[in-house]
């Protein structure tokens, strides 16, 4: 009987140990963090390579939509890009079960087709090789997101960015009270083509164009006068709060700064990149599912994207100079803004018209009331603020602009009511992605 008790007992034990050296290790199921987690790669190197910010808005587009159309595959409630976007092209269908898996993939490979520096990029790559080293079909996912950046490669391409880079720089047109290189570094004009960028949803780039800006006049008691007086007032008598605000939302990745004989550049977040923060921030709160991140990602890079152009078209088109321009020239030569101030035309304001496009789109993911505190900036020196709504938030960000010195306050508030119209264009063609 004991022989026979020792020989079941070991039959038990080399059956169990042959059942656990067949069954592969459980690998988890990617979620929304994964996703998070690629877009920080993507910004991570984004911020390495000093992008400006209407570039910035294209690098944060493509990935995300290649992403958000192959996970529409899977999930019936969301619909292909081509409902809003007939040219978009004809990515394959992904036959697996891992669409997931695949969508990390792929938005990988075409953020490294956008940016020069791709550390974080090729170890976000790496992270996803070990975590699903075991998974039986890896080898056919990563060959078919490579199919699928293929397939978005050439549409990419042809968006117009290759031909923009070799047109004409911008030429001054040397008439009283139009935009010139402005202090302490005196850059040239950025990008001032970039109207000329395919756009996402818009019908054309002037499709918001808002009214003219305030007519140049320098006689005491003209419109204009008072605007510029404000400006310069609002710099002399600023508060700890109003530089906080201005400096909060800064978000200009081209400043250089000077050490004695030493000049060196800061490496910041753009703003497209701070609300895709902000979205980031929100999801992770709401304990959002894959699918629903990606929506939120793509909704929101395509409204940043269309914001630059319409923006960067009014730019263009009214080449309305710069307070420190003014100021320095005709009320006081050693004043200067709390803000550096970024190397294009004054009129409209770029943080007002992004941060209210951005606000529309996430109040119509999140709610009208939401509240939050934005820790975008703590890594970047400044402490968290909160904010009752997105709308709350937009609006501090664009009367930042005044209270840094940079712009006056028409290119505020016309700002924020072109922003409120693309937004609202915007939300109306990416509500058709969803059922």
């Amino acid at each position: 009987m004991k022989n026979r008790s020792v020989h079941y007992l070991f039959i038990v034990l080399l059956t169990t140990i042959t059942i656990a050296a067949c069954t592969s290790p459980k690998v988890e199921a990617p979620d929304a963090e994964n996703l998070h987690s690629v877009n920080i790669a993507l910004e991570k190197d984004i911020v390495h390579d000093f992008f400006s910010p209407p570039v910035a808005s294209r690098i944060y587009l493509y990935p995300n939509l290649i992403s958000y159309e192959i996970i529409s595959q899977k999930h019936t409630d969301y619909v292909s890009l081509k409902t809003i976007l007939p040219d978009f092209p004809n990515i394959p269908r992904y036959e697996g079960k891992q669409h997931e898996i695949a969508s990390l993939y792929s938005f990988l490979l075409v953020a490294k087709e956008l940016v020069y520096t791709t550390n974080h990029i090729e170890t976000e790559i790496k992270q996803l090789d070990e975590k699903f080293a075991t998974i039986d079909d890896l080898d056919a996912i990563k060959s078919y997101s490579k199919q699928a950046t293929a397939s978005i490669r050439e549409w990419l391409q042809k968006d117009n960015y290759p031909e923009t880079r070799n047109m004409q720089g911008y030429t001054l047109l040397e008439k009283e009270g139009s935009w010139t290189p402005t202090p302490p570094d005196y850059m040239d004009a950025l990008e001032p083509h970039w109207e000329k960028i395919r756009y996402v949803t818009l019908d054309s780039a002037n499709q918001f164009t808002p009214i003219a800006p305030t007519k140049y006049d320098l006689t005491k008691g003209s419109d204009f006068h008072k605007e510029l007086i404000e400006v310069y007032e609002a710099v002399n008598t600023k508060t700890d709060s109003t530089e906080a605000i201005a400096k909060f939302w800064d978000c200009n990745p081209i400043i250089s700064r000077q050490e004695g004989h030493i000049t060196y550049s800061e490496k910041k977040l753009t703003p497209g990149g701070h609300w895709m923060n902000i979205c980031r921030l929100a999801s992770r709160k709401e304990i959002h599912t894959f699918e629903e991140v990606a929506y939120s990602y793509t909704s929101l890079s395509i409204g940043i994207f269309d914001a630059f152009i319409s923006c960067w078209q009014t730019k263009y088109a009214t080449h309305y100079i710069r307070p420190v321009t003014v100021i320095q020239n005709e009320i006081d030569p050693g004043w200067f803004p709390i803000l550096s101030t970024p190397n294009f035309p004054e009129y409209t304001s770029g943080h007002s018209v992004v941060s209210r496009v951005a606000a529309t789109l996430l109040t119509y993911r999140f709610g009208e009331n939401y509240s939050f505190t934005d820790t975008t900036e703590v890594p970047f020196g400044m402490p968290p603020r909160s904010f009752s709504s997105f709308i709350h938030a937009s609006d501090e960000a664009a009367i930042s602009r005044f209270y840094g010195g940079i712009h006056f306050k028409p290119a505020i508030y016309q700002g924020i009511k072109q922003g409120d119209k693309v937004g609202k264009h915007v939300l109306t063609a990416v509500k058709k992605l969803k059922k």
